[in-house]
């Protein structure tokens, strides 16, 4: 499996942790950071593993358009959107590595333990951008609309729907809004 990590950012005090948590084998990841600014930051926040880039549309919520941006950059194997708050799971890449799924959902805690969200239920305001990832060839045309705060549910539905093979993962292995 090869995974490509989308992340918007407009905290780059965030990312040397979230590089930190990324214990997926070099050689199976991607990471895409999109700074929302015309200026990059302090290159000691940009940590060394991550490929970055400036991109902003005054018209974008949510880190919606970097979203858009990063999906055209790909070219090979899945895409698994991480936002510049959250690390990403100690457990995620041991309980996806070997599956080859069109779509894999997965649960997403609160910060304090508690669940937020179930990644069976692949609808608006019952998914997160980052509690699934895609094929990048099920994505094709497909984009967050950027205007939208819940354009990643709609995004979701629309990749779930062309989807033909999906993997719902019983376990959390997202956690939202880790950092702050």
């Amino acid at each position: 499996m090869y995974i490509n990590i989308i992340t918007p950012c407009s905290r780059p005090f965030n990312l040397n942790i979230i590089s930190k948590s990324i214990n997926i084998p070099n050689d199976n990841y991607r990471w895409i950071v999109v700074f929302d600014s015309k200026s990059l930051p302090n290159k000691e926040l940009i940590p060394n593993n991550c490929e970055y880039y400036l991109y902003s549309d005054i018209n974008s919520t949510s880190g919606n358009s970097q979203r858009n941006f990063a999906i055209d950059l790909v070219k090979k194997g899945y895409i698994y959107f991480n936002d510049d708050d959250t690390i990403i799971h100690s457990k995620l890449w041991e309980n996806i590595s070997s599956l080859d799924d069109d779509f894999i959902s997965f649960n997403q805690l609160n910060i304090d333990g508690s669940l937020r969200l179930e990644g069976n239920c692949i609808k608006v305001c019952h998914i997160d951008s980052h509690n699934f990832i895609v094929k990048h060839n099920i994505i094709d045309d497909i984009r967050f609309e950027i205007d939208k705060y819940y354009a990643d549910g709609i995004f979701a539905e629309k990749c779930f729907e062309k989807s033909i093979t999906r993997k719902y993962i019983n376990k959390p292995l997202s956690v939202y809004n880790y950092l702050r």
